[in-house]
Parts: C-alpha cells; structure tokens; sequence
C-alpha cells in the first residue's frame, strides 16, 4: 500500500516539475511575442516609431522609464531590413531580440562611435545554406557595415535613450524619430 502511495508521490512531483518547467520555458516567449503584434498594431512590420511610455513599460520592463525608446518589428522572412539609426549625442542602447525576447545583438554609444549607423538584419542561414556559402569565394556584399543575422524570421529592434529630466521627452523623442526601418539593404554610404 505504502509503495503504491510513494509511486503516485513521485508521479505527482515529476509532473509537477515537466508543468513548471514548460511554463517557464514556453510561456515568456509567448507572452513576448503577443505584446509585439499588439504594440506593433496598425504600425505593422520593418517600420520605426517610438513607444508610449505605457507599452515599454509593458514590453521591455527591465527598462528605466524615464527614457524614450524607439522601436522596429522586423520581417526578414522575405529579405533583408535595415535599420539606419539617426541618435542624438548621448548615452543610447541599440538591442536587438528575436520574437520570443531572446537577445541576439546590442550596442552602445561608446561601441559604436558614431550616432548615425546602418544595421542590416537578415535570416540566418541553414545548415545547407552554411555550407553553401563555405564555397563561394569572397563575397563584397556581405562584408559592408554592419550585419545582424537572426535564427528567426521576425524580431524587435530596440533604440533606448535614458533622459535626465522628462522635460526632454518631446524634443529627444523627435530627435530619434529619424531613425527608419525598411526593407532591403541601404549601402554604407547612403
């Protein structure tokens, strides 16, 4: 009887834990990408804006709100995107995420050395695709800027500048709303 009971225990603490587990793993990463189709909105994909303070809060939480944050849901699953930041001198983080929040790419102002720069983001390539590209010869397009491959097709790009006093909002926000985002890729000297 004993036995019988103790089986069950460790049924029931095995099963807690597979729950526990696939909650924590899988669940986030939803929940991440939800927020991304709702705040996106009408705004749609490889399109820059800026967020209300609201939705970074409910987006990016780990984030200081006293700060501007600008934003790009990328599609790279028709061809590459480009984001070509236009930042006000400063502190400012650049961020990239997959869909499902996982962090793939960042930059600061100080690694960067310039406020104004290019980000190509494409697919990364298959297994088959590696190989493939393992045998082409040197290949000048894929050495020109900066380039941010993602294992997936849809993604967030993040530009976050902290502001010392909410008064600066409005100009600040003006300021990184010069940014865009778009489809194709935009030579270094564009």
């Amino acid at each position: 009887m004993w036995m019988a009971r103790l089986y069950w225990l460790a049924v029931a603490i095995v099963t807690a834990v597979a729950a526990h587990a696939a909650f924590a793993l899988f669940v986030p990463a939803y929940w991440f990408s939800e927020r991304l189709d709702r705040i996106a909105g009408d705004k749609g994909t490889n399109s820059f804006f800026i967020l209300p303070p609201a939705d970074q809060a409910q987006l990016l939480p780990g984030l200081p709100r006293n700060g501007v944050t600008g934003v790009c849901l990328f599609d790279v699953s028709k061809g590459d995107v480009t984001l070509s930041a236009n930042l006000p001198d400063g502190l400012w983080v650049t961020s990239i995420y997959t869909d499902r929040g996982e962090s793939i790419y960042s930059v600061n102002n100080r690694q960067s050395g310039s406020n104004v720069f290019n980000v190509t983001l494409s697919l990364a390539p298959g297994f088959i695709d590696m190989l493939i590209q393992a045998t082409d010869k040197e290949r000048p397009e894929i050495d020109s800027g900066w380039t941010v491959m993602s294992p997936q097709a849809r993604g967030l790009a993040v530009v976050w500048y902290p502001l010392p006093d909410a008064a600066l909002r409005a100009s600040t926000a003006e300021s990184i709303a010069r940014s865009r985002c778009m489809a194709g890729t935009v030579s270094p000297s564009q």
